[in-house]
Formats: structure tokens, sequence, C-alpha cells
């Protein structure tokens, strides 16, 4: 079994702000939520929970949330690296920061079972428990899979050292190369 990190590693991007842009620019009347995402941003002290809550207030207003998802993924599903979809395999595992309804729909695409992610309520844009980040992807693929060892876990940032240390081989994603790093 292979763990793969999503944003920036098997998509190119980060499907949390490109799922923003996407629903802006098709429903542009969400500008008017920019002040408050900005304010309530500047108040999060840097804690990546809050700063994700608070971006996600445009979801209070969002209509057809489900059928937007649907369309995105229809355009940026070009975005899945090929190395990927290359040497997928149906036992593989998604772990990600981004939220479960944005990355649901891809999963099921590509075939993949297990989705670890953050939960972020779709129409509020609370995110139940932790924001599924660093150490807390350990805590995550543990509740799931106690003492396995994964094969091999691929990423773009040292932010997931703690899942590679859980891995046979951890690999570091950069825009046009693969390199094992432990």
């Amino acid at each position: 079994m292979n763990g793969y990190d999503f944003d920036k590693t098997i998509y190119k991007g980060d499907c949390f702000i490109d799922f923003y842009f996407f629903c802006l620019l098709r429903r542009p009347f969400l500008i008017i939520m920019l002040p408050f995402q900005l304010l309530f941003m500047l108040f999060t002290f840097y804690n990546r929970k809050y700063i994700k809550q608070s971006f996600a207030i445009y979801l209070l207003i969002l209509p057809s949330k489900q059928y937007l998802v649907k369309e995105f993924w229809n355009v940026k599903i070009a975005k899945i690296q090929k190395w990927y979809l290359a040497q997928r395999k149906p036992d593989d595992v998604i772990i990600s920061a981004s939220p479960r309804f944005i990355l649901e729909e891809i999963a099921r695409r590509l075939h993949v079972k297990t989705l670890i992610c953050t939960e972020m309520n779709m129409h509020t844009g609370y995110i139940k428990g932790k924001n599924c980040w660093g150490e807390e992807k350990v805590n995550r693929f543990r509740q799931n899979f106690s003492d396995l060892t994964l094969e091999s876990f691929y990423s773009d940032s040292k932010s997931d050292l703690p899942m590679m240390k859980i891995s046979k081989v951890g690999y570091l994603v950069k825009k046009h190369s693969i390199e094992k790093i432990l």
C-alpha cells in the first residue's frame, strides 16, 4: 500500500484554492465575502485550522456546491500527475489537508478507496476535529490502519516527514522530479 499527499504532489496545485477561484469565476457574487475572509484570517494567529475555516466562509452563500465540485473535477482532472496515474494501485491511500467534500469526487474517479483528509462541512466551512496536516496525518492514518507500514509515501513537503517515517520509503515530489529522501 502506497500513501500520497494530494496537493502539489499528485495534483498540480492546491485544490482548495483552485476550487475557490473556480467558484468565484462561475459565481462572481462571492467576491462580497472577501473582506470578511481577510478580516477573519487576520485574527486566526496563524492557526492552520482557523485560517482554513476563515477562508471557507464563502461556502455559507455558495449555491449548488455538489454540482460545482463535479464540474470542478471535470475540468481539473487534467491536473492529476501522469506519473501517479501510471503507478496507482487499488489500495492507494490519499492523505491530505484538503477538505473531504472536494476530494471525494476525485478519489472516486481515481478509484481510490481510502481517503484521509480534513473534515470540513461543505455548507459552513467548519472543520470537525483537527486539520489533517503534519503529525495529524499519522494520527488519522493510525485510526484507520493501526500498525500498518506503508510501502512508500509521496509528498511535496517536508511537513509530511512524519508520514514518511512510518513508511518503508519516503519520496519528495517536486515539479519534474521525485527524489527518495527516506
